[in-house]
């Protein structure tokens, strides 16, 4: 039980650097939609590969309907991300609420004074 735990710990970390390397590299656009959908689906299904394969053996057992399962798990979640992320629109659309505020208010002339 303690060696799952450690493993998911480490997939969990790594998997949240790498989504966190690949929504960094589509932001700056260094690379493009697909290859962002692709990485972050990737990195999702390996988060959750140790505990879903682990509670498949456990309760389905190491035979091939425990594995079968399992790939039908991570399957479904890949898919799932990677046709949720394709709908995200392109970086250049996605702007900060802040940075438009101050955009637009450096853009206004000063008020005059009048004494």
């Amino acid at each position: 039980m303690m060696e799952i735990f450690l493993v998911q710990f480490l997939a969990a970390g790594l998997g949240a650097a790498s989504t966190a390397l690949a929504d960094y590299s589509y932001r700056t656009a260094r690379i493009n939609q697909r290859a962002h959908s692709l990485w972050i689906a990737t990195s999702t299904a390996v988060i959750c590969l140790p505990v879903l394969v682990w509670a498949c053996d456990v309760f389905l057992g190491p035979e091939t309907v425990g594995r079968v399962v399992a790939a039908t798990a991570l399957s479904t979640v890949f898919f799932w991300v990677y046709r949720t992320l394709r709908r995200e629109p392109p970086p250049q659309a996605l702007s900060s609420p802040h940075r438009s505020s101050l955009s637009e208010s450096a853009t206004v002339a000063p008020a005059k004074i009048h004494c």
